[in-house]
């Protein structure tokens, strides 16, 4: 599907996060308790691919339910690229379902993890999966100081290293270049699942 966002066109998965999310475009750590506010971001991410992948649809407290038992039973605390996956792996055992979990990270800017990033996302979304992506700590101040040590769902992509994000239940447009800068490391954690 074609969105445009911000004056550039992205590529996205078919179904639009908010009428899965009862409004929100994805989950949102902060409607919950206190420690999934502080570290659930992961948390939430895993739910929303789980959300998407599975056909959920929410009203918000289910939402809320949904996202403290993904916190509590899988990732509880912060989590790292590979407690991610170990979390996803889990989470899609226990229905039945094997999962791989492809981690590919760009270290301060790396163009040819970035590259790598590009091609995995653009495989992904273009089959309708959205995909996992954690912004490592920040090294220098400048384009998104807010965003770091934080995990985000990439449901679109452009060129020129844009992506469309969801970040806490907004949708929101990252460029993995410059973000990738100033940071020391960005990485994806794109699922992929089969029966």
């Amino acid at each position: 599907m074609k969105r445009i966002v911000n004056g550039i066109e992205f590529t996205t998965i078919n179904k639009d996060f908010r009428r899965i999310f009862d409004g929100l475009y994805g989950g949102n750590q902060h409607l919950s308790t206190k420690p999934l506010a502080m570290f659930g971001c992961g948390s939430v991410t895993l739910n929303n691919h789980a959300a998407y992948t599975e056909g959920k649809s929410y009203v918000r407290e289910e939402l809320v339910k949904d996202q403290n038992h993904m916190f509590r039973k899988y990732l509880l605390g912060p989590t790292t690229a590979l407690r991610f996956k170990l979390a996803a792996l889990w989470y899609y055992a226990r229905r039945g379902k094997r999962a791989k979990v492809k981690i590919i990270h760009s270290y301060v800017g790396s163009l040819l993890g970035l590259r790598a990033m590009m091609v995995d996302i653009k495989k992904h979304i273009d089959e309708d999966n959205p995909v996992p992506l954690i912004v490592g700590l920040k090294l220098f101040k400048g384009y998104r100081d807010g965003l770091y040590n934080h995990w985000v769902t990439v449901t679109g992509y452009a060129d020129h290293f844009n992506v469309l994000v969801s970040n806490n239940g907004k949708m929101e447009v990252i460029n993995l270049k410059e973000l990738s800068d100033k940071r020391m490391f960005v990485a994806t954690a794109s699922i992929t699942i089969s029966e």
